[in-house]
């Protein structure tokens, strides 16, 4: 029996509109193993007057004018899937099963739904398609889309999804956004990690050493840790303390030590305190504040005691860490630094970083973001496409993006003047009359393409066009856009002609 993936074949793409979810399952799949649905996500921003850069001008020279300014702005938030396409459309019956249930629940992410909404508790889903969320961005509107407006839309999204499709497993697929890859108080993150114990380093959670490989390294010693072993970060009272120390260092500074009085300057915080108790103007930079409090007689400093610390109970640092581990070779223990030693010739030696050490250790690699964490209490699988990679991220998304400001673009300027108006040519725009599933496929097809491209270039070496059978054209274009592109990018940016083409193709679909 040979298996083959429905983008093979546009015979196979055709099938997909007639059976659900585009047809049969791998014949490979195991009868205890439940389906995947892969779900793509990503946000994009509509402004008032995009419009095409070219206008039709009359033979005596004049054109239209055009807004100045960009005008406005709305913040899509969307998932799509090439099994139900772009959002997902609920009618009244599911809407009010969805509800029924959720009512009496909380959000997993309590403290965000706190901040964002002052309730813990899910409220009724009065939108019937959570899965696409407008938000008018900006300090006077809804305020600037972050990780709690993320993680409360997926949760929401997930109640929507598995009361739909409660047989199947779902894998969210996200980018590399700063509402995405929030970290845990906890996570193990090497930034903020110290060389040495204490200071105002975070306290990180305990981590297993689960394996040799990325774990453990070459400088083997007595007190090294082994595969197993559970790793604190913290000192505890048991502990041998600092290796780099003397026994009667260890001793001596085990507990925390006053060492006298010491002088510090408030903080510009601080100052604004002392000002407003007074009823004084709390407005201005640090030294007008200090300025202020000097002419109203309210002090600039404060005399605090001078603590030396010790290090039970303070996290550990980088270099005891790694030396736990075998990281640290000892003998050359005056050449570690947080970033390492340049030579002679000016090239700097990585080998000696402990923040690059840190950083290569497996278990900061697969650390866990906040979202990824929240995921898995909720039930779902989170995971993220390499940064600066449009052409292959949430399903091809950004393709769908790329064809719905094609169409916002191609509208007259008339229907985009006005708030409400150019609002609901926004959402005309991303209408599933618009953004058809047909479409949808096929952006999905040409992200797994490159997806594929990359694959075959970077993980089997594969690059001959006669071994590929001419298959991918994407395989020629990957050493291109990784040269052409550092930043993020759209997809209408460099498949602007695949887009069009796709627009072209099925514009008898569309009932726009």
């Amino acid at each position: 029996m040979v298996e083959h993936h429905v983008d093979e074949s546009e015979d196979f793409q055709a099938r997909m509109n007639i059976e659900p979810f585009g047809g049969n399952l791998s014949v490979r799949l195991s009868p205890n193993v439940r389906p995947l649905i892969i779900v793509g996500h990503d946000e994009c921003i509509f402004k008032q007057y995009l419009i095409t850069t070219k206008a039709w001008t009359l033979p005596t020279g004049q054109s239209q004018l055009v807004p100045k300014d960009e005008g406005s702005g709305v913040m899509i938030s969307a998932f799509q899937s090439r099994e139900f396409g772009f959002g997902h459309p609920l009618n009244q019956q599911q809407l009010q099963a969805i509800n029924e249930l959720r009512r009496g629940k909380t959000y997993v992410d309590k403290e965000a739904a706190e901040r964002l909404k002052g309730n813990i508790r899910k409220t009724d889903l009065k939108n019937n398609n959570p899965l696409v969320y407008e938000f008018e961005y900006g300090m006077n509107n809804e305020g600037y889309w972050d990780y709690d407006h993320m993680v409360l839309q997926l949760d929401d999204c997930v109640d929507c999804l598995k009361y739909l499709y409660p047989n199947y497993d779902i894998l969210f697929m996200l980018d590399h956004s700063s509402g995405h890859d929030k970290q845990k108080p906890d996570g193990l993150n090497a930034s903020k990690m110290q060389v040495n114990y204490g200071g105002k380093q975070s306290h990180l959670r305990d981590s297993v050493i689960s394996q040799v490989d990325g774990y453990l390294g070459p400088f083997h010693h007595e007190k090294m840790l082994k595969v197993g072993d559970t790793q604190s970060f913290v000192f505890k009272a048991d502990d041998e303390g600092p290796f780099y120390l003397s026994d009667p260092d260890k001793e001596a500074r085990k507990f925390d030590v006053q060492s006298g009085i010491r002088r510090r300057n408030l903080t510009k915080a601080e100052l604004a305190n002392r000002l407003n108790e007074q009823n004084i103007s709390i407005m201005g930079t640090k030294k007008q504040l200090v300025e202020r409090c000097t002419e109203n007689n309210i002090p600039t400093s404060v005399e605090e005691p001078k603590i030396i610390e010790g290090w039970i109970n303070k996290p550990k640092g980088k270099l005891q860490i790694l030396w736990e581990r075998g990281w640290i070779d000892v003998d050359n223990l005056n050449k570690y630094t947080n970033d390492g030693r340049v030579d002679a010739f000016g090239i700097l030696d990585k080998s000696f970083s402990l923040h690059h050490l840190m950083l290569n250790c497996k278990d900061f690699i697969e650390e866990e973001s906040m979202l990824q964490w929240m995921g898995r209490q909720m039930g779902v699988m989170i995971d993220r496409t390499p940064i600066c990679h449009a052409e292959f991220a949430g399903e091809g998304i950004e393709y769908t993006w790329g064809c719905a400001k094609n169409h916002y673009r191609r509208q007259p300027l008339s229907s985009k003047r006005g708030k409400e108006t150019y609002r609901e040519l926004v959402k005309q725009c991303l209408s599933r009359n618009n953004l058809t599933t047909d479409r949808v496929r096929l952006f999905a097809r040409r992200a797994r393409s490159y997806i594929c491209a990359y694959y075959q270039k970077h993980y089997i070496g594969v690059t001959d066009p006669e071994i590929l059978h001419g298959n991918p054209p994407e395989i020629v274009q990957i050493e291109k856009l990784a040269k052409k592109f550092k930043s993020h990018r759209s997809a209408i940016d460099f498949s602007s002609g695949f887009i069009t083409g796709v627009i072209q193709s099925t514009s008898s679909q569309v009932t726009v």
